[in-house]
């Protein structure tokens, strides 16, 4: 499931919630004051694995010019 960071109107208490996108809403509440005026702060977005590990043929376009085919060494 996905984080949301929020940010208490009140009080400035910065939080996460781990919750689906239907329910983050709901669950924000802070957790320092109870304050239901919230806002989202928008980060950016983190992706697990590493730069080394990412297969750079994914990324190529096939019909693009100069494109080179990515084949896979065994």
């Amino acid at each position: 499931m996905p984080v949301y960071e929020f940010t208490c109107a009140d009080c400035g208490e910065t939080f996460e919630i781990i919750s689906s996108l239907a329910d983050r809403d709901e669950k924000a509440v802070c957790p320092a004051c109870s304050g239901l005026d919230v806002k989202p702060v928008f980060s950016s977005v983190s992706l697990g694995g590493s730069r080394s590990s990412v297969n750079p043929g994914v990324f190529v376009r096939p019909n693009a010019p100069g494109a080179k085919p990515y084949h896979r060494e065994r």
